[in-house]
């Protein structure tokens, strides 16, 4: 069987049946606000977020509407083509986190909130953080992208402190789920496992590879994602 694959910003839309009997203008149905990094910042989530964003839009375009809030800090600042970006949360700074918490609250369309979380992006400022989940009044949804084994009193206590004023959390592999279970004691019945994804590309022979790029006999290690100064990399 043939796969073909279609580019997010091509996905087609198809009308459903109540889309045809019960038509809704967009300014009138829910919003989900999705809380992320974002293009143009180079970012592995920023990416997958905008194809995310996109799929389901054109899946469930008459369903909800999905807006944006963009991460930056006093070192990312970016101009955004989406016309979906209508927050910015800058991470550098306690009142950034307390002025969109009041926003989103002030926001009678807005049902749900959807956080793609990576540890770098709060790296600095895991208080404010926690103090905004807190100061929420709406559904959260945090999608944790690591989940680290093994940790120490202190971080085990900051993940079980999100946990608290999260209702829904999502794992991207089984062996995630089985760790906020196992390290961090949290109900296995409130994790949802959601398969990060990729596009599909066509497989290639490694020693091919390897001749190609002039790799011939080394080892490789590989990440997937873009690199950035909060993957420390560079410790391998």
């Amino acid at each position: 069987m043939k796969t073909t694959l279609i580019k997010p910003n091509r996905l087609s839309t198809v009308r459903s049946v109540n889309e045809i009997k019960f038509p809704l203008r967009k300014g009138e149905l829910p919003q989900v606000l999705f809380i992320t990094s974002f293009p143009p910042r180079q970012c592995g989530i920023a990416t997958y977020s905008e194809d995310l964003i996109a799929a389901m839009n054109a899946k469930f375009h008459h369903s909800f509407d999905i807006k944006i809030c963009a991460l930056e800090n006093e070192n990312e600042r970016h101009h955004y083509d989406n016309d979906d970006v209508e927050y910015i949360l800058d991470t550098s700074h306690e009142n950034s986190f307390v002025d969109l918490a009041a926003e989103i609250n002030q926001n009678d369309k807005i049902q749900l909130v959807v956080i793609q979380h990576e540890f770098g992006f709060y790296a600095k400022n895991e208080a404010d953080f926690i103090n905004f989940l807190i100061a929420l009044e709406k559904p959260i949804s945090i999608v944790f992208h690591t989940v680290l084994p093994n940790p120490n009193e202190h971080f085990k206590q900051n993940v079980i402190e999100i946990l608290k004023h999260v209702q829904s959390v999502i794992v991207m592999t089984n062996h995630a789920a089985s760790l906020l279970v196992s390290d961090y004691g949290y109900d296995n019945d409130k994790i949802t496992v959601i398969a990060h994804g990729t596009h599909l590309v066509a497989h290639a022979d490694k020693d091919a590879l390897k001749k190609k790029y002039g790799f011939e006999g080394r080892e490789i290690l590989s990440t997937f994602g873009l690199l950035g100064p909060g993957k420390v990399s560079k410790r391998l």
